[in-house]
């Protein structure tokens, strides 16, 4: 059952309710009001109610009284004054104020009836919004897993939905502060699920597949993000036999439909070589390649493949790779060759996503690096973010950008506190200040080079 924090309660003007005592605990959980006179009402509690009573019997051992409540696991205590006491006995509010039980003062123009009503009305709100988090949820998580990059988009958005960090890790590689619990779910023989306190967050794991979807953040999961947690499982359970080689499936899917004919042909549908394969995700940009070149172009989740000859311009956000052959003979086309321009097109999307214009492989000083020790300055320089694909993502769309908050957020297609809120995580992960323009070129090329 829901419950609703003692504080929401006193929140409500219309109530007038005044807190006695027990201030600094206005957290705690309500899970409904319950009215009674009796001197001893503990047979009656089961916990987390809000004891409201008017002193009609009021008990002479009042300290005893108050234990009683306490030890039934009752939240706080409302007293209505009037007609039996013009305010609440200072007996009552010294008991409370020493065992650390809340005390409410209800005004007479209050019937308890209202008090009840207002909780109701509260809990009431808690469900409507918790059905309409899991309807949006499972709505943005379905859209997430028809992405060209479906596993990241699906952790990315639950990351967002649930303000958490979603990880799916190989138990051999999990952190070390969940690694023995991590290895017990996946091995199948402990539990299908567990949760932990690891330093200030609370941890849930659940297994998928071979590996572990991690969830941290600073509160527990309440039952509907329970849901939505399952929602993202559910998905990830479907994608994860490509997990390991996601961008080769896609490559793979991609190149068996663009070469789903004999390609001895091919130069009379592309134009001239040498080809290339372009990966985007606008609907204007499908539509026109789709019209143009028809079965070389193909859909792939929201996203798009398409295999073009070197006549063709591009403008907007998307990866180009080139298809590298022995020969440029475009009767010389292999599958491979497709398949691996397919890959590398795909990768290259999201830095297109986040600056608006197309990306291509080894542009600009990129090209002038050795691959290698391209890819281990980045791994070393974004080492904190590596294993949070929403923070990478929002930094390099942030970057992309030019340091707008708004277009940032208009690439990502979230609010831009958002962008706030995960370029400061960053920040704090990094140990960069990405006010210096050093800061932001070292970041920039890592990311490119990690792609």
């Amino acid at each position: 059952m829901h419950t609703v924090p003692l504080r929401d309660l006193v929140a409500r003007a219309d109530l007038g309710l005044t807190v006695l005592c027990g201030a600094d605990a206005l957290d705690r959980p309500v899970r409904w009001a319950h009215v009674s006179e009796l001197e001893d009402p503990t047979p009656y509690l089961v916990g987390e109610e809000l004891l409201l009573t008017a002193g009609v019997r009021f008990p002479s051992d009042v300290p005893a009284y108050v234990a009683g409540l306490v030890s039934s696991g009752a939240s706080a205590i409302g007293f209505g004054v009037e007609p039996e006491f013009p305010t609440a006995p200072s007996s009552l509010v010294e008991a409370c104020a020493a065992q650390g039980m809340p005390l409410l003062e209800v005004p007479p123009s209050t019937p308890f009836l209202a008090v009840s009503q207002a909780l109701g009305a509260l809990l009431a709100e808690i469900a409507v919004r918790e059905q309409r988090l899991l309807a949006d949820s499972q709505r943005a998580l379905t859209r997430a897993a028809t992405r060209v990059r479906p596993v990241e988009s699906v952790l990315t958005t639950l990351a967002v939905v649930l303000n958490c960090r979603a990880d799916l890790v190989d138990p051999a590689t999990a952190p070390s502060d969940v690694a023995s619990l991590a290895n017990r779910v996946a091995s199948g023989r402990g539990p299908r699920s567990a949760s932990t306190q690891a330093g200030e967050d609370h941890v849930t794991l659940d297994p998928v597949g071979s590996a572990v979807l991690v969830v941290r953040r600073p509160a527990p999961l309440s039952a509907a993000e329970r849901a939505v947690v399952a929602v993202a499982l559910a998905l990830l359970g479907l994608l994860h036999r490509d997990l390991e080689s996601e961008r080769g499936q896609t490559a793979r899917l991609a190149a068996s439909a663009l070469l789903r004919q004999e390609v001895s042909g091919l130069e009379g549908v592309t134009g001239p070589g040498p080809h290339r394969v372009v990966a985007g995700e606008s609907r204007a940009d499908y539509d026109v390649l789709a019209q143009r070149y028809g079965p070389l172009v193909t859909k792939e989740g929201e996203g798009f493949l398409a295999l073009v000859g070197a006549g063709v311009e591009v403008s907007g956000p998307v990866g180009v790779a080139p298809v590298t052959d022995s020969t440029a003979a475009a009767q010389a086309l292999t599958r491979a060759a497709v398949e691996a321009a397919a890959s590398e097109a795909a990768a290259l999307l999201p830095r297109a996503l986040a600056t608006g214009e197309p990306a291509h492989p080894a542009s600009d000083l990129a090209s002038l690096v050795d691959p290698g020790t391209a890819r281990a300055f980045a791994r070393r320089e974004l080492a904190p973010l590596l294993g949070r694909p929403d923070l990478l993502d929002t930094l390099r769309a942030w970057l992309g950008q030019h340091g707008s908050w708004d277009r940032a957020a208009s690439v990502l297609k979230v609010h831009r506190n958002s962008v706030r809120h995960r370029i400061s995580h960053a920040e704090r992960l990094l140990g960069h200040d990405l006010g210096t323009a050093d800061a932001r070129a070292r970041l920039w090329l890592a990311l490119t080079w990690l792609d």
